[in-house]
């Protein structure tokens, strides 16, 4: 599920048609914005500030990137001069100009090696070997007569860079689309055309692509395509294999959308409304194949650029640059997707063979293969795979078997939760010792030999539903069991010297808020000074990281500052409520 925050205008543009991108600037905080022909200018996002620029009397025809190899920029001018320059140059005018016989497409920024220069006949090169040879350097077309390219992707894997393009060609009156995918070289930064592929775009006669996107993820990459019918399909260009993903609800496939790829299995899409009236912005889960979020905007920018850099998407709208934060929550329940999806009707029916279709081969134990033949489902698996290893007191029979399911039932997790308290006897220890309570918190969480902690630890990451579990851990646990629970839970959110990663710290605090609901009226009710020393002990731990919160948010303006070379007073800090800053015109 992705929330949107409060849209902002990052930069005015005088004319649409002259923009001609935004890339990553070589300080995370920033982006460089190439807005006309003859101006680029540098952005911090937190404040979008412009904190630098230069403009050019020659005429700009790509979008400007950041070479993280020679620490400098370099630009497209005229079609086919490229110029190099550093941060603090003031005239691009007098910076030198290195000619080349062929057009120049774009500029595609590598970490850690030089950027690829794309030419328009669909041929590359690295920047120095491409500067060294550039009087001499000629290559024959890869592209078709009439064809070209719309979209560029450059990624590693391994050790091995990869290029992939989608093109555009005319063909009965229709346009027709395919993707160009191979190898590069590492000496020249050029394509080893041996290995050069195609693949084409087709699905049938009576749709059209509106919309398309190359995304590399988990060292694969991926073209995905959007249809006037509001299909979306996918190819994985490595193994040429094509899947309808899902239908993509409230946006209009009447005209061009844009696409740009979020993160963790989302897209976000811009078009117009279903109603033609303005304009929506969409995020779209493409492992689910449904919407999650829409956020409404007034007009509509056809062919728009879209981008999503550190946490924001940054939108070509009609007169501007706009930036809008998102905050991607991933781990949440199905549930807050309800009604995010649309209901259509399948025409295109892939019909299987079964007399030709091999057995699937499942990465998984021979237990669990046996009971998915019978089509039984995870959770009911999972429950009667549990259950006689919690008698045979298998720990690590049982972690390992945990790991071949990501459903795992409420009423299973929270018979493993109370197997590994017994079989750790937690019940018998003194929490109100705080240096023995401490001493055995830190042994249960480091002490890698005892395996029954590695079982608690586990069960602790697992995801749950918080009304399902709750019945549940009613009638398991004892009050003792729940005290020990939140000592070390707490103990584990404030120790500096454990190593507690984001995601597991997520889970902690929702087991502490799920102890806390549950039993709510034991705590309530009872008058033992146990219970109260616990609370204490819990309320102080919240208290303790909220204050670590106040702290980093009033010591990131000053780290703000001290990033962008301005020194600090603390004098003025304490005296003045606002800034002043010195601008040279």
């Amino acid at each position: 599920m992705a929330k949107f925050h409060n849209y902002y205008v990052l930069c005015p543009l005088i004319d649409q048609k002259s923009f001609l991108g935004v890339s990553r600037d070589k300080d995370s905080g920033n982006v460089l914005v190439t807005l006309g022909k003859n101006v680029v200018n540098k952005y911090r996002l937190s404040d979008q500030k412009q904190v630098g620029g230069w403009t050019s009397k020659d005429h700009i025809t790509g979008t400007v990137v950041y070479d993280e190899e020679q620490d400098s920029y370099v630009g497209v001018f005229n079609n086919n001069t490229i110029k190099k320059w550093m941060e603090d140059s003031e005239n691009l005018d007098k910076v030198k100009k290195y000619k080349f016989p062929l057009n120049i497409l774009k500029l595609i920024r590598r970490q850690k090696q030089p950027p690829l220069i794309i030419f328009s006949n669909g041929n590359c090169a690295s920047l120095p070997y491409a500067i060294e040879n550039r009087k001499t350097y000629e290559s024959k077309s890869i592209l078709k007569e009439g064809e070209e390219i719309i979209d560029t992707f450059c990624l590693t894997i391994g050790k091995t860079d990869f290029l992939c393009y989608v093109t555009k060609y005319k063909k009965d009156e229709q346009d027709r689309y395919e993707i160009i995918h191979c190898q590069i070289r590492d000496e020249l930064g050029d394509m080893d055309k041996f290995k050069l592929a195609r693949i084409k775009v087709t699905r049938s006669e009576n749709v059209y692509v509106v919309g398309e996107l190359i995304v590399t993820t988990n060292n694969k990459y991926f073209v995905y395509i959007l249809w006037n019918d509001s299909k979306m399909t996918v190819c994985d260009v490595e193994t040429k294999q094509w899947e309808v993903v899902g239908t993509v609800p409230w946006i209009s496939t009447m005209s061009p959308v844009s696409l740009a790829y979020m993160e963790k299995d989302h897209l976000i899409l811009f078009g117009n409304n279903l109603d033609n009236d303005g304009a929506v912005i969409l995020v779209y889960n493409v492992l689910l194949g449904i919407g999650s979020y829409r956020y409404p905007m007034k007009m509509y920018s056809d062919n728009a650029k879209l981008y999503c850099i550190k946490k924001r998407i940054l939108l070509e709208a009609t007169n501007h640059i706009g930036m809008l934060p998102y905050v991607l929550e991933s781990n949440r329940n199905l549930s807050s997707l309800l009604g995010s999806h649309e209901i259509g009707k399948d025409e295109y029916t892939k019909v299987a063979h079964w007399a030709k279709t091999k057995d699937p081969n499942y990465n998984v134990n021979n237990e669990i293969k046996e009971l998915i033949k019978y089509g039984l489902t995870e959770r009911s698996i999972c429950a009667q795979l549990i259950t006689p290893l919690l008698q045979k007191n298998s720990a690590d029979k049982i972690k390992k078997l945990l790991n071949n399911f990501r459903d795992i039932p409420e009423s299973v997790l929270s018979v493993l939760l109370r197997h590994a308290i017994n079989l750790l006897r937690l019940n018998e220890v003194d929490i109100t010792d705080k240096e023995a309570a401490v001493s055995l918190f830190n042994d249960l969480f480091h002490n890698e030999t005892l395996r029954q902690s590695q079982l608690l630890n586990y069960v602790l990451q697992i995801s749950f539903s918080d009304a399902l579990l709750i019945p549940h851990l009613r009638e398991l646990l004892t009050l003792s069991d729940t005290l020990f629970l939140m000592s070390y839970i707490s103990h584990l959110l404030t120790d500096p010297l454990i190593p507690v990663g984001v995601e597991m710290e997520d889970k902690l605090c929702d087991w502490c808020i799920l102890l806390m609901d549950a039993f709510y009226q034991q705590f309530v009710m009872t008058k033992d000074e146990k219970v109260t020393q616990v609370l204490e002990n819990v309320l102080n731990s919240v208290l303790y990281l909220t204050n670590q919160l106040f702290k980093i948010d009033k010591f990131l303006p000053v780290l703000n500052k001290l990033l962008n070379g301005k020194t600090t007073d603390d004098y003025n800090d304490e005296k003045l409520s606002y800034s002043i800053e010195m601008m040279e015109i």
